[in-house]
């Protein structure tokens, strides 16, 4: 069984998918900056999730976080009564750009004290606005102002882009003086698809461009694994190995936070893995309780014999769980495959 709940560690909830920002490589975007047309926003329900998510079934849960592929969490109207329901577990991460919401709310956040909350800052008052499109700066800083100073434990964030990169030490100095905790600095290349120039677009109307950060040795994915079907090797799914599990803002129970798109996304690889999961209604927590999804057929068999062939593998499997191609080599439309 692919699924063991006895052995999940760890948690991540996607809790909405709406977002009050337009940051261009987000996934909620094409790259002509349109809401993609297949995503219909919409946050977890609360009460379907805590009459079909037992914790006592989790006997090891140790560590949770809200987080947003696709959305912030913090936009869930009941994102509050989650933190609540989850106040006996170790650690609960909120992951959010901290501009949403009041000073009042993040102080009431602080009262739990398992939660720490990771704002995602990427600059200071004259750069964050340039890949967070529509934050807006003073309320993030008050928000994290009330969140730490009501006792909450705090993150600072941040990702290094050209046009921020020579305010790094200011930013980690202004953390301290603020009283976050730990301030995180990320240079990534993931996002920029084998250049170091990506346009910014908002519904179809270019903006600017946004630039890397200088020193990046850049390399792209499809060239890191080998791309040729003969190479292909089952997945060892990272995921399931560490414990984790994943759930979306739709109450889907996923393998990990890859996949969160799988289930309305229209690309072959997304189509083909929602035929092999057969109905979708197997695994969603508003119809089905969490011990019932991982009984289902999807996580006894379905899934693991997926791994076995390129042809059904998931492209976010073989691109990060094998040694196979991520450019979809060898393989065939979903809709001629018999899963049976």
């Amino acid at each position: 069984m692919f699924l063991d709940l006895n052995k999940i560690k760890q948690l991540t909830i996607e809790s909405s998918s709406f977002c009050n920002l337009h940051c261009p490589q987000c996934p909620r975007f094409d790259e002509h900056g349109f809401l993609d047309k297949n995503l219909t926003p919409g946050h977890l329900s609360f009460d379907n999730f805590s009459k079909n998510f037992d914790l006592k079934y989790l006997p090891n849960l140790k560590y949770m976080k809200f987080e947003g592929d696709y959305g912030d969490p913090v936009m869930n109207p009941e994102i509050g009564n989650f933190v609540d329901f989850f106040k006996d577990i170790n650690r609960v991460d909120i992951n959010t750009n901290g501009s949403i919401r009041n000073k009042k709310w993040f102080s009431e956040i602080a009262a739990y004290k398992n939660v720490h909350v990771v704002f995602a800052l990427d600059g200071l008052e004259d750069t964050n606005h340039i890949y967070r499109i529509n934050a807006n700066w003073e309320k993030t800083i008050e928000n994290a102002k009330s969140f730490i100073s009501s006792g909450g434990n705090a993150t600072w964030k941040y990702i290094v882009f050209k046009h921020n990169q020579h305010q790094i030490e200011e930013a980690r100095q202004l953390a301290k003086d603020l009283g976050f905790i730990d301030f995180q600095v990320q240079y990534s290349n993931r996002n920029f698809f084998g250049t170091t120039i990506w346009p910014v677009y908002i519904d179809g109307e270019f903006q600017y461009d946004l630039e890397m950060a200088d020193g990046i040795d850049f390399v792209t994915k499809s060239h890191n694994v080998a791309n040729s079907i003969n190479e292909f090797t089952s997945p060892q799914c990272s995921w399931n190995q560490h414990g984790d599990m994943y759930i979306n803002h739709e109450g889907y129970v996923l393998p990990c936070c890859m996949t969160s798109g799988t289930t309305w996304k229209n690309t072959m690889s997304d189509r083909l893995f929602r035929k092999i999961i057969g109905n979708l209604d197997d695994i969603n927590l508003n119809i089905h309780s969490i011990s019932d999804i991982a009984q289902s057929d999807f996580y006894k068999f379905k899934l693991k014999n997926s791994f076995d062939s390129i042809k059904t593998c998931h492209n976010t499997c073989i691109g990060n769980c094998s040694k196979g191609s991520v450019l979809g080599a060898g393989r065939i439309d979903p809709i001629d495959i018999d899963f049976g």
